[in-house]
């Protein structure tokens, strides 16, 4: 089953991750092409998340807000204040991409966004990170960790290729070269976590 936007608790806000960087960039005075070479993207990336239109991942969400000098907690509606934990409801949780691309990953964390995130991904049959790098494009340094909860998953890491199935986890070096395909004919879906900068 291939979920579409508003199931499975993913709803999508009326002010999304990319109009809240419109707003904060333009806040600032800082043109798309200044915010892109800060970030170390190009501007046809940072026109495409603004326009949802792109699936940014946490990586290129982090070099953002960096570039913009802001927490990267402003792009996300609805973030926690500080609290002992922070929960996510099923109906708050953050949703990036769109079924046309095949890949949708809702936020199951809203806090402390640089130091992990855990993502919950339905990942449709045939979809790759080959054709959407953003999703998934390689950190410098920290660590990458999926879990399979439901399907199949290949995952290439450098020159190797796991084929990973349902209650299979990897982990790896977040730096690495890798991308993410499912070549089975039902959705896989997975939760992934990404810890950046935390490689020793």
């Amino acid at each position: 089953m291939w979920i579409t936007e508003g199931s499975g608790g993913c709803i999508r806000n009326n002010m999304s991750i990319g109009s809240n960087i419109n707003r904060i960039r333009l806040e600032k005075g800082i043109s798309m092409k200044n915010l892109a070479s800060a970030a170390g993207v190009t501007v046809s990336l940072i026109s495409q998340i603004e326009h949802d239109k792109a699936n940014p991942s946490i990586n290129t969400l982090l070099a953002i807000s960096t570039a913009l000098n802001t927490d990267i907690r402003n792009f996300f509606q609805g973030y926690a204040p500080a609290e002992p934990a922070a929960v996510v409801h099923p109906q708050d949780r953050v949703c990036v991409g769109s079924p046309a691309k095949g890949w949708i990953q809702q936020y199951l964390t809203n806090s402390d966004l640089k130091k992990f995130s855990v993502t919950y991904n339905c990942v449709a049959p045939g979809a790759s990170t080959d054709k959407i790098p953003e999703v998934n494009n390689p950190s410098q340094g920290g660590y990458e960790f999926g879990y399979i909860i439901k399907g199949e998953l290949m995952v290439k890491v450098e020159k190797s290729t796991y084929l990973l199935k349902e209650g299979d986890a990897i982990t790896f070096e977040g730096e690495k070269k890798h991308s993410l395909t499912n070549l089975s004919k039902d959705a896989t879906e997975i939760v992934w976590v990404v810890i950046p900068g935390m490689k020793e």
